[in-house]
């Protein structure tokens, strides 16, 4: 049971960052009208977040070789934690265009 509540906390955090992600690039391009101001920080988010996902994927090529051997995937978990790992991508992404359009 306290598997299912970590997994759906982070479903949720995943989902959330998402849309927040979207609403906020949104908000942002009609603000900045799509400057180059606002493509330079669309970059370096995106580069920031390119980053990440490469080490995501190395983490998950090193994972199986700390799980039990017994342990068996179903279709539905694969895919609960393909989402976590997309919202974790689009969570750091739309941190780097915080900071970014702080720091421009």
């Amino acid at each position: 049971m306290n598997e299912q509540i970590i997994i759906l906390t982070f479903l949720i955090i995943a989902v959330g960052s998402t849309l927040l992600l979207y609403i906020s690039k949104a908000v942002k391009q009609v603000k900045y009208k799509g400057d180059e101001r606002w493509q330079l920080i669309q970059l370096r988010a995106n580069t920031v977040a390119n980053i990440v996902n490469g080490g995501l994927i190395i983490l998950l090529a090193i994972l199986p070789l700390f799980i039990n051997s017994q342990t068996t995937f179903t279709f539905q978990r694969v895919s609960i934690f393909g989402l976590i790992y997309l919202g974790i991508r689009n969570l750091i992404e739309l941190f780097a265009i915080v900071y970014f359009d702080k720091q421009l």
